[in-house]
Protein backbone atom coordinates (compact mmCIF):
# COMPACT_ATOMS: atom_id res chain seq x y z
CA UNK A 1 0.00 0.00 0.00
CA UNK A 2 1.62 3.52 -0.72
CA UNK A 3 2.37 6.16 1.90
CA UNK A 4 0.47 8.92 1.05
CA UNK A 5 3.09 11.48 3.40
CA UNK A 6 6.35 10.64 4.31
CA UNK A 7 6.81 13.45 6.12
CA UNK A 8 6.81 11.59 9.91
CA UNK A 9 9.64 8.86 8.14
CA UNK A 10 12.03 11.42 7.78
CA UNK A 11 14.75 12.75 10.37
CA UNK A 12 14.46 16.06 11.58
CA UNK A 13 17.69 18.27 11.00
CA UNK A 14 18.46 21.03 13.08
CA UNK A 15 21.76 23.46 12.62
CA UNK A 16 20.62 24.65 16.39
CA UNK A 17 22.59 22.60 19.06
CA UNK A 18 22.22 20.57 21.18
CA UNK A 19 22.83 18.49 17.89
CA UNK A 20 22.37 14.81 18.10
CA UNK A 21 24.71 11.23 16.97
CA UNK A 22 26.84 12.94 14.75
CA UNK A 23 30.15 12.02 12.60
CA UNK A 24 33.04 14.31 11.80
CA UNK A 25 36.86 14.35 10.69
CA UNK A 26 39.34 16.40 12.01
CA UNK A 27 40.58 19.89 10.65
CA UNK A 28 44.10 18.78 10.25
CA UNK A 29 43.32 15.52 8.65
CA UNK A 30 45.79 13.71 7.43
CA UNK A 31 46.65 10.92 4.64
CA UNK A 32 47.76 7.80 5.98
CA UNK A 33 51.33 6.49 4.97
CA UNK A 34 53.17 2.95 5.00
CA UNK A 35 56.74 2.47 4.61
CA UNK A 36 58.24 -0.65 3.95
CA UNK A 37 61.50 -2.02 3.52
CA UNK A 38 63.17 -5.60 3.23
CA UNK A 39 66.87 -7.89 2.69
CA UNK A 40 66.83 -11.31 1.58
CA UNK A 41 69.85 -13.58 1.28
CA UNK A 42 69.46 -16.24 -0.69
CA UNK A 43 71.80 -19.43 -1.60
CA UNK A 44 70.75 -21.91 -4.07
CA UNK A 45 72.60 -26.06 -3.33
CA UNK A 46 72.35 -29.42 -4.77
CA UNK A 47 71.16 -28.52 -8.17
CA UNK A 48 68.35 -26.40 -8.18
CA UNK A 49 66.93 -26.29 -4.62
CA UNK A 50 67.13 -23.04 -2.10
CA UNK A 51 67.62 -21.53 1.04
CA UNK A 52 66.07 -17.49 1.27
CA UNK A 53 66.24 -15.26 4.74
CA UNK A 54 64.83 -12.21 4.40
CA UNK A 55 63.30 -9.24 6.99
CA UNK A 56 60.76 -7.58 6.61
CA UNK A 57 59.63 -4.26 8.33
CA UNK A 58 57.03 -2.25 7.99
CA UNK A 59 55.80 0.83 9.67
CA UNK A 60 52.34 2.80 9.28
CA UNK A 61 52.05 6.71 10.41
CA UNK A 62 49.12 8.73 10.44
CA UNK A 63 46.62 6.06 10.62
CA UNK A 64 43.29 6.72 11.05
CA UNK A 65 41.75 6.00 14.11
CA UNK A 66 37.87 7.00 15.48
CA UNK A 67 36.99 8.63 18.97
CA UNK A 68 33.50 8.64 20.54
CA UNK A 69 33.64 11.34 22.65
CA UNK A 70 29.99 11.46 24.43
CA UNK A 71 28.60 15.15 25.14
CA UNK A 72 32.14 16.74 24.54
CA UNK A 73 30.45 20.24 24.54
CA UNK A 74 26.95 21.27 25.83
CA UNK A 75 26.24 21.60 22.17
CA UNK A 76 26.07 17.74 21.49
CA UNK A 77 23.44 16.32 23.43
CA UNK A 78 24.69 12.47 22.30
CA UNK A 79 27.86 10.86 20.88
CA UNK A 80 30.04 12.64 18.33
CA UNK A 81 32.48 9.97 16.47
CA UNK A 82 35.40 12.13 15.38
CA UNK A 83 38.08 10.91 13.16
CA UNK A 84 41.60 11.45 13.96
CA UNK A 85 45.59 10.51 12.80
CA UNK A 86 46.63 9.53 16.46
CA UNK A 87 47.09 5.46 15.38
CA UNK A 88 50.53 4.18 14.26
CA UNK A 89 51.54 0.87 13.40
CA UNK A 90 55.05 -1.77 13.39
CA UNK A 91 55.68 -5.02 12.15
CA UNK A 92 59.12 -6.54 12.03
CA UNK A 93 59.37 -10.39 10.39
CA UNK A 94 61.97 -12.94 9.81
CA UNK A 95 61.29 -15.03 7.09
CA UNK A 96 62.95 -18.40 6.07
CA UNK A 97 62.22 -20.62 3.20
CA UNK A 98 63.24 -23.63 1.25
CA UNK A 99 62.56 -24.58 -2.20
CA UNK A 100 62.64 -27.25 -4.29
CA UNK A 101 61.74 -26.85 -7.72
CA UNK A 102 60.24 -30.01 -9.92
CA UNK A 103 62.82 -31.88 -10.63
CA UNK A 104 62.03 -35.62 -11.10
CA UNK A 105 58.74 -36.49 -9.34
CA UNK A 106 59.01 -33.80 -6.39
CA UNK A 107 58.60 -30.26 -5.32
CA UNK A 108 58.38 -28.77 -2.22
CA UNK A 109 57.76 -25.71 -0.52
CA UNK A 110 58.57 -24.88 3.43
CA UNK A 111 58.69 -21.72 5.04
CA UNK A 112 58.94 -20.29 8.52
CA UNK A 113 58.08 -16.84 9.95
CA UNK A 114 58.87 -15.36 13.15
CA UNK A 115 56.66 -11.84 13.43
CA UNK A 116 55.27 -9.34 15.27
CA UNK A 117 52.63 -6.66 14.60
CA UNK A 118 52.11 -3.91 17.37
CA UNK A 119 49.23 -0.95 16.66
CA UNK A 120 47.07 1.05 18.59
CA UNK A 121 44.07 0.28 17.02
CA UNK A 122 44.10 -2.51 14.50
CA UNK A 123 41.08 -1.02 12.16
CA UNK A 124 39.97 2.82 11.71
CA UNK A 125 36.66 2.20 13.19
CA UNK A 126 37.47 1.14 16.72
CA UNK A 127 36.30 3.77 19.09
CA UNK A 128 37.74 5.02 22.34
CA UNK A 129 37.27 7.92 24.69
CA UNK A 130 40.72 9.44 23.67
CA UNK A 131 43.15 10.09 26.21
CA UNK A 132 40.87 9.51 28.99
CA UNK A 133 39.47 5.57 28.63
CA UNK A 134 41.59 4.13 25.77
CA UNK A 135 44.27 6.21 24.95
CA UNK A 136 45.92 6.28 21.81
CA UNK A 137 49.59 6.87 23.78
CA UNK A 138 48.66 4.34 26.43
CA UNK A 139 47.13 1.35 23.78
CA UNK A 140 49.80 0.20 22.18
CA UNK A 141 50.16 -3.08 22.29
CA UNK A 142 50.01 -6.58 19.65
CA UNK A 143 47.54 -6.13 16.67
CA UNK A 144 44.60 -8.04 16.71
CA UNK A 145 45.61 -10.11 14.10
CA UNK A 146 49.33 -10.36 15.17
CA UNK A 147 50.30 -14.14 14.28
CA UNK A 148 54.34 -14.55 16.21
CA UNK A 149 55.50 -17.56 14.52
CA UNK A 150 53.82 -19.61 11.64
CA UNK A 151 55.25 -22.96 9.52
CA UNK A 152 53.80 -23.50 6.27
CA UNK A 153 54.88 -26.40 3.63
CA UNK A 154 53.96 -27.63 0.89
CA UNK A 155 54.70 -30.85 -0.74
CA UNK A 156 53.77 -32.56 -4.19
CA UNK A 157 54.85 -35.94 -5.53
CA UNK A 158 54.28 -37.41 -9.11
CA UNK A 159 53.61 -41.42 -8.54
CA UNK A 160 55.27 -43.35 -11.31
CA UNK A 161 53.33 -45.59 -13.34
CA UNK A 162 53.47 -49.05 -13.12
CA UNK A 163 55.62 -50.18 -16.30
CA UNK A 164 55.25 -48.96 -19.44
CA UNK A 165 52.44 -50.04 -21.48
CA UNK A 166 49.47 -52.52 -20.53
CA UNK A 167 46.28 -51.81 -18.68
CA UNK A 168 48.33 -51.26 -15.15
CA UNK A 169 50.51 -48.38 -17.01
CA UNK A 170 47.05 -46.64 -18.25
CA UNK A 171 45.35 -47.04 -14.73
CA UNK A 172 48.52 -45.74 -12.46
CA UNK A 173 49.90 -43.50 -14.81
CA UNK A 174 49.49 -39.11 -14.33
CA UNK A 175 48.57 -39.15 -10.80
CA UNK A 176 49.88 -35.92 -8.27
CA UNK A 177 49.52 -36.13 -4.43
CA UNK A 178 49.66 -33.09 -3.04
CA UNK A 179 50.20 -32.34 1.22
CA UNK A 180 49.70 -28.86 2.96
CA UNK A 181 50.75 -28.05 6.84
CA UNK A 182 49.81 -24.82 8.02
CA UNK A 183 50.81 -24.60 12.13
CA UNK A 184 50.56 -21.08 13.76
CA UNK A 185 50.39 -19.41 17.07
CA UNK A 186 46.97 -18.18 18.08
CA UNK A 187 45.67 -13.82 17.73
CA UNK A 188 45.87 -11.97 20.98
CA UNK A 189 43.38 -10.86 23.19
CA UNK A 190 41.96 -9.53 26.30
CA UNK A 191 39.09 -9.66 29.47
CA UNK A 192 36.14 -7.62 28.38
CA UNK A 193 33.75 -5.77 30.92
CA UNK A 194 30.48 -5.41 29.94
CA UNK A 195 27.82 -2.93 31.74
CA UNK A 196 30.03 -0.52 33.35
CA UNK A 197 31.49 1.59 30.17
CA UNK A 198 32.31 4.98 30.92
CA UNK A 199 30.54 5.82 27.84
CA UNK A 200 26.66 6.26 28.31
CA UNK A 201 26.76 5.74 24.72
CA UNK A 202 27.57 2.54 24.55
CA UNK A 203 30.23 2.32 22.19
CA UNK A 204 33.25 1.62 24.49
CA UNK A 205 33.77 -1.81 26.64
CA UNK A 206 37.04 -1.34 28.89
CA UNK A 207 38.91 -3.91 30.07
CA UNK A 208 39.21 -5.24 33.95
CA UNK A 209 41.88 -5.06 36.29
CA UNK A 210 43.78 -8.01 36.84
CA UNK A 211 44.26 -9.90 39.88
CA UNK A 212 48.18 -10.25 41.30
CA UNK A 213 49.19 -13.95 41.41
CA UNK A 214 46.40 -15.49 38.95
CA UNK A 215 47.10 -17.01 35.88
CA UNK A 216 45.16 -16.37 32.54
CA UNK A 217 44.34 -20.09 32.19
CA UNK A 218 43.28 -22.94 33.67
CA UNK A 219 43.04 -26.15 32.62
CA UNK A 220 40.58 -29.16 31.90
CA UNK A 221 40.79 -32.06 29.90
CA UNK A 222 36.61 -31.45 29.41
CA UNK A 223 37.46 -27.79 28.31
CA UNK A 224 37.45 -27.00 24.54
CA UNK A 225 41.08 -26.97 23.79
CA UNK A 226 41.79 -27.97 27.01
CA UNK A 227 41.91 -24.68 29.11
CA UNK A 228 39.73 -22.16 29.96
CA UNK A 229 39.58 -18.48 31.14
CA UNK A 230 41.05 -18.13 34.88
CA UNK A 231 37.37 -16.18 36.69
CA UNK A 232 39.68 -15.17 39.20
CA UNK A 233 42.15 -13.43 37.39
CA UNK A 234 40.07 -10.73 36.60
CA UNK A 235 37.83 -8.29 38.17
CA UNK A 236 35.58 -5.22 37.75
CA UNK A 237 37.09 -1.79 38.47
CA UNK A 238 35.79 -0.25 41.72
CA UNK A 239 34.83 2.96 39.43
CA UNK A 240 33.92 3.28 35.97
CA UNK A 241 37.41 3.60 34.23
CA UNK A 242 39.97 1.86 31.98
CA UNK A 243 41.21 -1.52 34.11
CA UNK A 244 44.68 -2.24 34.87
CA UNK A 245 44.72 -4.98 32.11
CA UNK A 246 47.00 -4.68 28.89
CA UNK A 247 45.64 -4.73 25.66
CA UNK A 248 45.61 -7.95 23.70
CA UNK A 249 48.10 -9.29 26.54
CA UNK A 250 46.48 -13.14 26.38
CA UNK A 251 47.86 -15.53 23.91
CA UNK A 252 45.02 -17.24 22.36
CA UNK A 253 44.38 -20.84 20.61
CA UNK A 254 46.68 -21.76 17.70
CA UNK A 255 46.22 -23.38 14.64
CA UNK A 256 47.24 -26.83 12.92
CA UNK A 257 45.94 -28.26 10.34
CA UNK A 258 47.02 -30.78 7.47
CA UNK A 259 45.30 -31.08 3.73
CA UNK A 260 45.72 -33.56 1.38
CA UNK A 261 44.80 -33.59 -2.10
CA UNK A 262 45.03 -36.79 -5.08
CA UNK A 263 44.49 -35.82 -8.34
CA UNK A 264 44.44 -37.30 -11.75
CA UNK A 265 44.82 -35.54 -15.56
CA UNK A 266 43.47 -36.93 -18.36
CA UNK A 267 44.03 -36.25 -21.87
CA UNK A 268 41.21 -36.44 -23.90
CA UNK A 269 42.30 -34.65 -27.17
CA UNK A 270 45.48 -33.03 -27.63
CA UNK A 271 44.03 -29.61 -26.74
CA UNK A 272 41.24 -30.80 -23.96
CA UNK A 273 42.17 -32.47 -20.76
CA UNK A 274 39.96 -33.65 -17.90
CA UNK A 275 40.99 -33.61 -14.35
CA UNK A 276 39.95 -34.91 -11.09
CA UNK A 277 40.82 -34.25 -7.94
CA UNK A 278 39.91 -34.96 -4.31
CA UNK A 279 40.79 -32.51 -1.70
CA UNK A 280 40.58 -33.53 2.21
CA UNK A 281 40.54 -30.49 4.37
CA UNK A 282 41.59 -30.81 7.89
CA UNK A 283 42.66 -34.46 6.73
CA UNK A 284 43.67 -35.58 10.36
CA UNK A 285 40.29 -33.23 11.48
CA UNK A 286 42.46 -31.72 14.37
CA UNK A 287 40.51 -29.39 16.49
CA UNK A 288 41.27 -25.68 16.50
CA UNK A 289 39.14 -23.68 18.46
CA UNK A 290 38.46 -19.76 18.63
CA UNK A 291 39.59 -17.41 21.15
CA UNK A 292 36.61 -17.19 23.75
CA UNK A 293 35.12 -13.66 24.02
CA UNK A 294 36.19 -12.54 27.24
CA UNK A 295 33.64 -11.32 28.94
CA UNK A 296 34.65 -12.99 32.35
CA UNK A 297 30.95 -11.93 33.51
CA UNK A 298 29.23 -14.47 32.41
CA UNK A 299 30.63 -17.35 33.29
CA UNK A 300 31.53 -20.41 31.20
CA UNK A 301 30.36 -18.20 28.01
CA UNK A 302 32.46 -15.71 27.78
CA UNK A 303 35.50 -17.88 29.26
CA UNK A 304 35.54 -21.07 27.30
CA UNK A 305 35.76 -21.17 23.30
CA UNK A 306 32.07 -21.23 21.83
CA UNK A 307 32.91 -22.11 18.38
CA UNK A 308 35.72 -23.81 15.88
CA UNK A 309 38.00 -21.58 14.21
CA UNK A 310 36.02 -21.60 10.69
CA UNK A 311 33.45 -20.01 12.05
CA UNK A 312 34.78 -17.28 13.99
CA UNK A 313 37.47 -16.24 10.79
CA UNK A 314 34.28 -15.63 8.59
CA UNK A 315 35.29 -13.32 5.84
CA UNK A 316 32.45 -14.50 3.69
CA UNK A 317 34.02 -17.83 2.57
CA UNK A 318 32.77 -21.21 3.11
CA UNK A 319 32.49 -22.00 6.66
CA UNK A 320 33.38 -25.79 5.43
CA UNK A 321 36.29 -25.42 3.48
CA UNK A 322 37.55 -22.17 5.71
CA UNK A 323 41.29 -22.34 7.55
CA UNK A 324 40.38 -24.23 11.01
CA UNK A 325 37.33 -26.28 10.41
CA UNK A 326 36.31 -29.93 10.70
CA UNK A 327 37.44 -32.65 8.08
CA UNK A 328 35.83 -32.24 5.24
CA UNK A 329 36.31 -33.85 1.55
CA UNK A 330 35.90 -32.20 -1.98
CA UNK A 331 35.38 -33.40 -5.13
CA UNK A 332 35.56 -32.01 -8.28
CA UNK A 333 35.71 -32.17 -11.65
CA UNK A 334 38.26 -29.74 -14.39
CA UNK A 335 37.88 -29.37 -18.30
CA UNK A 336 40.66 -27.65 -19.37
CA UNK A 337 41.23 -26.70 -23.31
Amino acid sequence: MPVSNLNSYLPAISLTPPYPFAEGFASNLRLPRSYQWNLALERSFAGHQALSLTYVGQVGRNLLRQEALYQPTPDFSSELFLTVNDAYSNYNALQVQYRKPLTGRLQALLGYTWSHSLDNASDDVVVGLSNTVISAANDYASSDFDVRQSFSGAVTYAFPAIGRSGMASRLTRDWLIDGVVVARTGFPFNALVVGTSPDPGGSVVTRPDLVAGEPFWIGGPDLPGGKSLNPAAFAVPPVIRQGTEGRNDISGFGLVQGDLSLSRKLAITDRVNLQFRIDAFNVFNHPNFANPSGYFQFGTFGLQSQTMLNQALGGGLNALFQEGGPRSLQLSLRVSF
